[in-house]
C-alpha cells in the first residue's frame, strides 16, 4: 500500500476505554517504520487534547502530541478562527477548559453560539440556561451527533448525539456546524501545513458512518473495522488483521 500517512481513531480502534487493542503496540510500531506520518484523531469532546495524550503515554504508546488532534482542541481553534468571543457551553469542564485557552468566554450570558459537547453527566438542568434562546439566530456549535461509542470491554455508551437532540428541540431549530467527523475538518485542519494529497492518506475507524465518511469526504482511502461488510472501504474484523492490509 503505496501511502503517506495513516489516521487512527482512538475509541473503539486503538482502544477500548482503558483497555488497548489487541497488538496495537506492534502495529503502530509497524506503522511508525511503514508510514512518513502516524495521526490519531478523535471525536472525544469530553476531554482535553492534553489528557488523552496524556492517556495515550501511560498507555505506553509511543507518540507526540502534534499528532494527536480532538473533537474539544478543533471546536475551540475553529471559534478563535471565526472570532468568536462568547459562547455558551454544554459539556464538561474540560471542554470549556479547551475553549477557554483560546481567550474565549464559555459561559456567557450573552454568547454569540452555543457548543455541545458529550458529558456523560448530562441532565436536564443543563438545558436551563438556553432556553431564552429559543427562535433566536443564536449559533448551534456541536462537537458531533455519535449515537454511542464503546468502553472497557467493548461496551456501548449513548453518545453526544442523544445530547444533540435534546438541544436542537429545547432551541427549536437544528445544528448549524458540526465539527466533528464525519466532519473532515479535524483532518484538514491537522494535514493543512503537509504536501499531503488526500488520496495519500488511510483513515482507520470503528465507524462507517462516522471515520469512513469523514475518509471518503476527504477524498482519503478508508478501513472500517467491524463486522459490517461494506463495499466502497476495505473492511476489517479487528485491527490485529490491519498489517495483511498494510504489507
Amino acid at each position: 500500500m503505496d501511502k503517506k500517512a495513516i489516521v487512527f481513531d482512538l475509541d473503539g480502534t486503538i482502544y477500548f476505554g482503558e483497555d488497548l487493542a489487541e497488538n496495537a503496540k506492534e502495529i503502530l510500531q509497524f506503522c511508525y517504520e511503514k508510514f512518513e506520518y502516524v495521526f490519531f484523531i478523535t471525536n472525544n469532546s469530553a476531554k482535553t487534547r492534553e489528557e488523552i495524550y496524556q492517556k495515550l503515554l501511560k498507555m505506553g504508546l509511543k507518540i507526540d502530541i502534534n499528532q494527536l488532534i480532538t473533537c474539544g482542541f478543533t471546536i475551540a481553534k475553529y471559534l478563535n478562527k471565526n472570532n468568536y468571543k462568547e459562547v455558551f457551553s454544554i459539556g464538561t469542564a474540560s471542554l470549556k477548559s479547551e475553549i477557554e485557552s483560546q481567550g474565549i468566554t464559555s459561559n456567557s450570558d450573552n454568547p454569540q453560539a452555543i457548543i455541545v459537547g458529550y458529558n456523560r453527566d448530562f441532565c436536564l438542568e443543563d438545558l436551563k440556561p438556553i432556553v431564552k434562546y429559543k427562535d433566536t439566530d443564536c449559533k448551534l456549535i456541536i462537537a458531533n451527533k455519535e449515537h454511542s461509542y464503546p468502553v472497557d470491554n467493548k461496551e456501548i455508551l449513548p453518545g453526544a448525539g442523544q445530547i444533540v437532540v435534546s438541544v436542537e428541540y429545547t432551541l427549536n431549530k437544528s445544528f448549524d456546524i458540526c465539527i466533528g467527523k464525519p466532519n473532515p475538518m479535524m483532518l484538514e485542519m491537522m494535514l493543512e501545513n503537509l504536501s499531503i494529497k488526500p488520496e495519500d492518506v488511510l483513515v482507520v475507524g470503528d465507524s462507517y458512518e462516522s471515520d469512513i465518511k469523514m475518509a471518503q469526504t476527504y477524498g482519503a482511502e478508508g478501513v472500517l473495522i467491524s463486522d459490517e461488510q461494506k463495499t466502497d472501504c476495505i473492511c476489517i474484523k479487528e485491527l490485529s488483521e490491519l498489517l495483511e492490509v498494510i504489507k
